[in-house]
């Protein structure tokens, strides 16, 4: 019975040895959102050395700086085994991202009203409202952080309401949501 049982064991370790010669690969990518997107791979395992192959004609384990569209990567080990991934990078919208509040009281401590990535909408325009449908702050193409002053005068502490278009030629492209001041 005890011989039996060590056979059994032997077996299983000669056959975790055997799998360990496969190539193995572990793959991951990030979209084109902001930023241009990026692949690479990790080696498992596999025979050395181990030959990779990007379709853009890099060897490395990451590639980097990719515009939408598709690609592959090719890895072959020492003993020819070898595979392709074939992926695509997407163009993911890179939106806005506008605070909800902001609270202009001098103190040098959020006192103006941001929107980060704003910088990719080189052709904004933007217009905040006050609950009664006035226009109090407008700017277009280069954004300047609002500091809660409607024709130099400070507005009061409120919710106001903003249409931003991404695109000033585009009016069907926009976000729109309330920011409130809060002194």
């Amino acid at each position: 019975m005890i011989k039996y049982l060590y056979i059994s064991i032997t077996l299983l370790i000669s056959f975790v040895s055997i799998q360990a010669q496969n190539l193995s690969v572990s793959f991951s990518k990030n979209e084109q959102a902001c930023v241009l997107g990026e692949a690479s791979i990790q080696i498992i395992s596999g025979a050395q050395p181990i030959q990779i192959l990007w379709s853009n004609g890099s060897t490395s384990n990451k590639i980097e700086q990719l515009q939408d569209g598709n690609y592959s990567v090719t890895i072959t080990d020492d003993l020819n085994q070898d595979t392709t991934i074939n992926f695509t990078i997407d163009a993911i919208t890179c939106e806005p991202a506008l605070e909800t509040h902001f609270t202009p009281n001098g103190d040098e401590f959020n006192d103006t009203w941001n929107i980060s990535r704003i910088e990719y909408f080189p052709n904004f325009e933007l217009f905040v409202y006050n609950r009664w449908g006035q226009l109090v702050h407008s700017q277009a193409n280069e954004f300047i952080p609002w500091d809660g002053r409607s024709l130099t005068i400070p507005t009061p502490d409120a919710t106001y309401y903003y249409i931003l278009f991404l695109d000033r030629s585009n009016k069907k492209e926009f976000m729109k949501g309330d920011v409130s001041i809060v002194r």
